[in-house]
């Protein structure tokens, strides 16, 4: 027997459970958090920095981490169900962390259990920032958005120029030339 995709009954108590989810996220609501997750050795979680076997190292992550930069802007949200007992959540998020604006993606699994609707699987991880967004504010540099994409062609073109130098290798006898000073 072939399982019913989307059955609305099904993806709108997702639906529910993932707003929910999402309003404790954002709040570091940590009790209702951990209860979110299957209690399982069997439970994982996929983060930024940190891959969490189990519910204990997942409870352990909740109550340390830090709760700061959580407010978040979520896109994409997307619900498949399958059947009555399982259901995939997929979103794209952006939020600021420590000022500077990130663009994240995150997947759960759920599983209906005799005890209610737990996520067995959860992966979270943020798409890389360009390296001119990362080095302009560092060194005060604003660069107007019209002028971003040619910063960016400039330094991937200085890179390129940069390389076969970078990569040549001196032998330990050779001494740098003399420094002239007239």
């Amino acid at each position: 027997m072939e399982a019913i995709i989307n059955e609305p009954e099904v993806a709108a108590e997702i639906a529910a459970l993932h707003a929910q989810y999402e309003e404790a996220l954002v709040s570091n609501d940590v009790e209702k958090l951990v209860k979110f997750f299957w209690n399982s050795p069997h439970a994982l979680r996929f983060g930024v920095s940190e891959s969490l076997y189990g519910a204990k190292e997942i409870d352990e992550f909740r109550r340390n981490r830090t709760p700061m930069d959580l407010a978040r802007e979520v896109s994409n949200l997307k619900i498949v169900t399958f059947g009555r007992d399982c259901a995939i959540v997929t979103l794209e998020f952006t939020r600021s962390i420590r000022g500077i604006r990130r663009v994240g993606r995150q997947s759960q699994v759920w599983r209906r259990f005799h005890e209610g609707w737990k996520i067995v699987s959860a992966h979270v991880s943020l798409v890389p920032v360009p390296y001119v967004d990362l080095a302009a504010p560092l060194i005060g540099l604003p660069i107007r958005p019209e002028h971003r994409e040619g910063v960016q062609q400039n330094i991937e073109r200085t890179a390129a120029i940069a390389r076969p130098l970078l990569e040549l290798s001196l032998d330990e006898s050779v001494s740098p030339a003399p420094v002239f000073r007239p």
